[in-house]
């Protein structure tokens, strides 16, 4: 039973501490439950396709997401969920028009410009990545994500100037997140994506194996946007590694990664190296 009381209020509330927590499975088990009591409870729903989503269970945040929608059109956090979803899929003109919808309604939502930025970026238009990217910083401020986004689409689009002072910018707010909680692996394995994303292979390495560290095995981390457990940092870890020369050393992390969970893909490809 839920700490308030046996009601779909109280089993939402409890979902969502749970997911406050990183605990997404049992995050499901509330959400679901909230459900069963109320099938009409939206927010549960909502919150139920966010999970899978987080999950990497991108197929099952579709369905649900979508089903949300067709009751509530408006619900923007939801669409928006729904196209990142569709994007984790590979389902990249289905996430642009989620995008699109959300700007015909809110011309100023940075996260949908982001969004485009993303779907332009899958595609390989890097300009206009630049150039979207741009919009979401003038509309968000120069948050992570936006900045991240925009230093490695400015990197690939040739614009060095523009790709170092944005990734530096990125480390920069990253930094300060260390500096606030050492302890914790997000701040550590965001480093490692912007070490990473300067070529910067060698540091990437130490703040993934920092990350690593710190991490909980049964944990799912979110944060900017991203979304990861320790068997990612471990893969990120292992192709450190690989473009570093030691081939060795990164298949046998995969065969790590591969023992604990057989379906994750990285691992597979690092493992067969």
């Amino acid at each position: 039973m839920a700490f308030g009381g046996e009601n779909a209020e109280s089993y939402h509330d409890e979902g969502l501490t749970a997911m406050m927590k990183g605990d997404l499975t049992r995050a499901v088990q509330f959400f679901t439950r909230a459900i069963q009591l109320d099938e009409s409870y939206l927010a549960a729903f909502h919150q139920l396709g966010r999970c899978h989503l987080r999950l990497g269970q991108a197929q099952r945040a579709v369905e649900i997401l979508t089903q949300v929608l067709s009751h509530k059109p408006d619900l923007i956090p939801a669409r928006l969920d729904l196209a990142h979803a569709s994007l984790m899929l590979g389902y990249v003109d289905a996430a642009q028009d989620q995008f699109k919808e959300v700007l015909t309604a809110q011309p100023d939502n940075w996260r949908a410009n982001l969004g485009l930025a993303q779907v332009c970026f899958h595609k390989g238009k890097w300009d206009n990545a630049v150039t979207l990217a741009k919009a979401a910083r003038a509309q968000g401020g120069a948050n992570f994500a936006t900045l991240f986004l925009l230093g490695r689409a400015a990197r690939l689009a040739g614009n060095h100037v523009l790709a170092e002072d944005s990734l530096k910018a990125a480390e920069t707010l990253i930094e300060k997140s260390v500096e606030l909680s050492p302890d914790t692996p997000e701040g550590h394995y965001l480093r490692g994506e912007v070490s990473l994303a300067q070529e910067r292979i060698s540091a990437a390495l130490e703040h993934f194996r920092a990350a690593e560290d710190r991490a909980d095995a049964k944990r799912y981390y979110t944060a900017f946007g991203e979304n990861f457990t320790r068997l990612d940092i471990m893969a990120k870890r292992a192709l450190c590694l690989q473009r570093l020369g030691s081939v060795e050393g990164a298949r046998e992390l995969g065969k790590q990664i591969v023992a604990a969970n057989p379906h994750h893909q990285a691992g597979r490809t690092l493992a067969n190296l």
